[in-house]
């Protein structure tokens, strides 16, 4: 049987979501926690995740498929004893039987990231591990017509790190907004696929117009050359949250629900 799971997790403390010989991973943590359910071993099970989220990426919306043999439990019994093997910061929040044909990775129709900046001389005490403070002032006029620069059908050549593999290096972005309320400052990218670090470029090289570091002009600059020295720095790991993964041609039975724990009328409970 193949199984979609809905998963969130606290991305500081492990080094990604893929799996990774003697490094804690979240596709790991789950995978030793599924394997006892199952009364098998890890190399028994396949699991894929839509989104390899680097180290210290965090995720409300991730979803991976998980093919195995449940032997008969409900999929409730799958949730509480993934959840009760896990650490607290990994989190399932719904399973359900996968629809035919569904690949958590190639059903995707894209992804949402949301990026967060604290704007502030002085780190957050309660947030800092979820926010990149930047202690520079920022314009953020100038960022919101830079971000808008990003939309659309382009070459990201020049948004990604050295050691990305993918072939092909043309995405389109649907949606760059930049949202500010008080110091806080979130970048929201909505986009049908992504390269490696290409938010954190992104977010790195906004900040850097913003402060006026770089000049207006970047963006255009970059998908001109496709060189990424003429960008701004790439952006830290912990800002960055995997909110939402798109299947419309597979959609969920129901609506999501809220982080921390499905409501009691669940349908799979």
């Amino acid at each position: 049987m193949r199984l979609r799971l809905h998963i969130a997790y606290e991305g500081t403390e492990y080094c990604g979501w893929q799996i990774q010989p003697d490094e804690p991973t979240v596709e790991g943590e789950l995978l030793k926690a599924a394997a006892t359910i199952l009364d098998t071993s890890p190399d028994d099970i396949r699991m894929q995740g839509a989104s390899r989220t680097d180290s210290g990426v965090h995720a409300e919306g991730q979803v991976a498929h998980l093919d195995c043999d449940p032997g008969g439990r409900r999929l409730w019994e799958m949730v509480r004893g993934l959840n009760g093997l896990t650490a607290d910061d990994i989190g399932v929040q719904r399973v359900e039987e996968a629809p035919e044909g569904f690949d958590a990775r190639f059903s995707s129709a894209g992804k949402r990231y949301r990026y967060r900046i604290w704007n502030h001389r002085f780190e957050h005490p309660l947030r800092h591990r979820h926010l990149w403070r930047v202690g520079r002032s920022l314009d953020i006029g100038r960022m919101k017509r830079a971000a808008s620069k990003l939309e659309g059908d382009h070459d990201f050549e020049a948004f990604r790190t050295a050691d990305c593999d993918s072939e092909s290096t043309r995405r389109i972005m649907h949606r760059v907004d930049v949202e500010a309320d008080g110091p806080e400052i979130a970048v929201v990218v909505e986009g049908n696929a992504f390269l490696k670090y290409m938010v954190r470029v992104m977010v790195g090289t906004l900040v850097d117009i913003a402060a006026e570091s770089l000049p207006e002009g970047t963006v255009e600059r970059m998908f001109e050359t496709g060189e990424r020295g003429e960008g701004g720095i790439t952006a830290p790991s912990k800002g960055l949250t995997l909110e939402e993964v798109f299947y419309p041609d597979h959609p969920w039975r129901g609506e999501a629900p809220e982080i921390g724990g499905a409501p009691l009328s669940a349908p799979w409970l």
